[in-house]
């Protein structure tokens, strides 16, 4: 992404996650702030939904990845950990939804400086008031040292803490991965849920089309995808780092799953993961 500018990503994915609950009627993912926080008209919303063929299946991994995150925090939340760190936030709604303000968690939002200012902006637009659990944290994940950033902010590295980290991954370099997945693994007892994207042949014809066209668009706006991983690579990966539980969902997986959910869901596959692993 470029320097001083928002991710265009961030605000595709918000879209997404608005279009769910308007044509889904968020029925993977209950969202009501999802609307609200992008301050944009429902019909323009719901005309981007609809503009190409295959928007559905986008508008079922956006959604169905955070349920997949939001499922396992709950169960994280359960045996103790207070400590949530949403990697790469953009316009996550979670901390305004949060179901567990009886246990006093504090929620870590973590984000690129541009990405953050502009959320910053939309919540005042839209006149929602951040709640106390909530800690923005700006972090270029090329540059930053994470852990520097998130301890500044009052993070304990001492305690467990959940990670989520979507829609993050495929645009970062492997030293950046690697780095990040360092951090992850000093914090002991924690857990983290991200995605991923596998290699080509994972994805139908007419999806393996689409991917290459949006590389191209995003290597325009300074976004490139540059990450992809054979499972058994991204698994060998994680034992790495020290994860040992690590459950890898596929597309196939989340369409079983999710895709009666969503309203049109295209034919097809795409070669996205979805990956929760704990220490």
């Amino acid at each position: 992404m470029r320097p001083y500018e928002p991710s265009r990503t961030a605000l595709m994915i918000a879209r997404q996650r608005a279009a769910h609950q308007a044509l889904d009627h968020g029925a993977i993912l209950d969202d009501p702030f999802a609307m609200k926080i992008l301050c944009e008209d429902e019909k323009e919303v719901l005309q981007l939904a609809n503009a190409h063929p295959l928007a559905s299946i986008g508008r079922l991994l956006t959604a169905a990845r955070s349920r997949i995150a939001e499922d396992a925090l709950s169960k994280a939340v359960e045996t103790g950990i207070w400590q949530i760190v949403i990697l790469g936030a953009g316009l996550d709604t979670f901390a305004l939804r949060n179901p567990h303000g009886a246990r006093q968690i504090r929620i870590y939002e973590v984000d690129h400086p541009a990405t953050q200012a502009w959320k910053r902006q939309r919540l005042t637009e839209a006149q929602i008031e951040p709640p106390p659990w909530l800690f923005l944290v700006p972090v270029d994940f090329e540059r930053d040292d994470l852990g520097e950033k998130l301890v500044a902010a009052g993070f304990q590295q001492n305690s467990p803490a959940f990670f989520t980290w979507l829609g993050v991954v495929p645009y970062l370099t492997q030293d950046a991965i690697g780095r990040t997945l360092d951090y992850m693994s000093s914090i002991e007892n924690s857990e983290v849920v991200f995605d991923y994207v596998g290699p080509a042949e994972e994805f139908s014809e007419d999806l393996k089309q689409l991917e290459i066209e949006r590389a191209k668009q995003l290597e325009k706006i300074g976004e490139r995808s540059v990450s992809r991983f054979e499972p058994a690579g991204m698994a060998a990966i994680l034992r790495s780092h020290g994860f040992g539980a690590i459950e890898d969902t596929n597309y196939l997986e989340i369409a079983s799953r999710f895709g009666g959910a969503v309203q049109g869901l295209a034919p097809g596959h795409a070669g996205v993961h979805v990956v929760h692993a704990k220490l």
